[in-house]
């Protein structure tokens, strides 16, 4: 079994891949809410992933994806920099 860590770090990017990506906060809440479903289904606990979430799962999702992006946004201007 992975890792709380790990098994959030494969959601993040299945949820910012994803078509029905928004940077909504309602959204982030209810991605908050099929996460802890989803973690609960698979031998996580909520404890556990409210923990690793430093207690605001939407903010650490929010932030995540957040952070994630504006890495992807970096990586496409250093590359037209350089063409």
């Amino acid at each position: 079994m992975k890792t709380i860590n790990d098994w959030l770090d494969d959601k993040y990017e299945e949820m910012a891949t994803s078509p029905e990506f928004s940077n909504k906060l309602s959204d982030f809440e209810q991605q908050a809410a099929i996460l802890r479903d989803q973690a609960k289904a698979e031998g996580y606990s909520t404890k556990d992933l409210s923990e690793e979430c430093g207690g605001n799962i939407a903010a650490h999702l929010m932030n995540r994806v957040n952070t994630r992006n504006r890495a992807e946004i970096r990586r496409k201007v250093e590359k037209n920099l350089t063409e």
